[in-house]
C-alpha cells in the first residue's frame, strides 16, 4: 500500500479519503493529514481513523504522495508560508504530488517544488461527497506509468474519471466543477414554478428531484440527449410552449454564458 499524506482535510479532502478506504486502495493507517484547522481535523480523524501529521519535517519524505487539498488562494501564499515552505523543502522527486487545486497550473507546482516534481492535476467536484464525482485528470510530462495508474484510482473511488489535456483543465472547472451548482439553481426554479402554480413546496420539490434524477438516468442508452428531449416535446404541446420560453429569456445561452464565465475565472486563478 502507498503512504499518502493529505494538505488539507475539507470537504473534497474527506471525499478523497472516504474513497480511498472504500476502494481498498489505501488503508487508514496509511492515511495521514495535515489540517491547521483543528475542528476540520478531529473531524477527519474520528470520521475515517486516519493519522495526524502534526509537523512537517525530514518524515515527510517517507510518504509516496502528497495530496494538496487546500484552497488556491492558500497556494498563491505559500512562499510567505513558513510551514508550506518547509513543505518544499522536504519533498523528493520520487514523491508524487497531486493537486485538485482549481486554477493552479502543474508549471505553477512544479515552480515551487521542482521542475523535476511528477504532479496530478485533478479536477473532482462536489458529488464526489456521495461517490459520483466527475474527475478530469492531467499529468506532467514524464509522470510514470505505474504511478498514474494508483492516481486514476484514486479518483474512481469517488465517481468517474476523463483523462484530459491540460489546457482544457479551465474549461472543465466551468463546467463540471461549477456545474452542480447550476444544476441545484435549475432544480430550485423548477419547485419555485410547482408552487407559483399551485403546488405544495414538498409536493413540488417531490415531483423535480424525481423528475431530474430520472431524466438524468435515461441519458447514456441508445439515444441522443437531442432525441430525448424530443420525445417529450410533441408539436403544440404544453412542453414546447413552455421551452419557448426559455429560449426567449436566453436560457440556453445564459447557461453556455456561465460555463464560459466560470472557465474564464479559473484562468484569472491560473495568472
Amino acid at each position: 500500500m502507498k503512504k499518502i499524506l493529505f494538505i488539507g482535510s475539507g470537504n473534497m479532502g474527506q471525499a478523497i479519503i472516504g474513497g480511498l478506504i472504500r476502494s481498498n486502495t489505501a488503508l487508514p493507517n496509511d492515511i495521514y493529514i495535515y489540517e491547521v484547522n483543528s475542528l476540520t481535523k478531529e473531524a477527519a480523524i474520528k470520521k475515517f481513523n486516519v493519522m495526524e501529521y502534526a509537523d512537517i519535517d525530514a518524515s515527510l519524505k517517507e510518504f509516496d504522495i502528497i495530496a494538496l487539498a487546500v484552497k488556491p488562494q492558500i497556494f498563491k501564499n505559500f512562499d510567505n508560508d513558513q510551514t508550506m515552505n518547509k513543505l518544499r523543502e522536504f519533498t523528493t522527486p520520487n514523491q508524487t504530488i497531486i493537486s485538485i487545486m482549481a486554477g493552479i497550473t502543474i508549471k505553477k507546482i512544479q515552480d515551487f517544488f521542482g521542475a523535476d516534481r511528477q504532479i496530478a492535476r485533478a479536477m473532482p467536484n462536489t458529488p464526489a461527497l456521495i461517490g459520483e464525482s466527475m474527475s478530469a485528470i492531467s499529468f506532467s510530462k514524464g509522470f510514470a506509468d505505474e504511478k498514474k495508474l494508483f492516481v486514476e484510482n484514486i479518483f474512481k473511488g469517488i465517481g468517474k474519471i476523463e483523462i484530459v489535456d491540460e489546457a482544457l483543465m479551465n474549461a472543465v472547472t466551468g463546467l463540471s466543477g461549477s456545474g452542480p451548482a447550476y444544476l441545484f439553481v435549475f432544480l430550485e426554479a423548477l419547485i419555485q414554478g410547482g408552487v407559483l402554480s399551485g403546488l405544495s413546496s414538498q409536493t413540488a420539490e417531490k415531483l423535480a428531484v424525481q423528475t431530474v434524477y430520472g431524466s438524468i438516468k435515461m441519458v447514456g442508452g441508445d439515444k441522443t440527449i437531442e432525441e430525448l428531449r424530443q420525445m417529450v416535446t410533441s408539436p403544440g404541446g404544453t412542453t414546447i410552449n413552455g421551452l419557448s420560453v426559455l429560449e426567449k429569456n436566453s436560457f440556453r445561452s445564459a447557461v453556455m454564458q456561465a460555463v464560459k464565465k466560470g472557465t474564464d475565472i479559473a484562468k484569472e486563478l491560473s495568472n
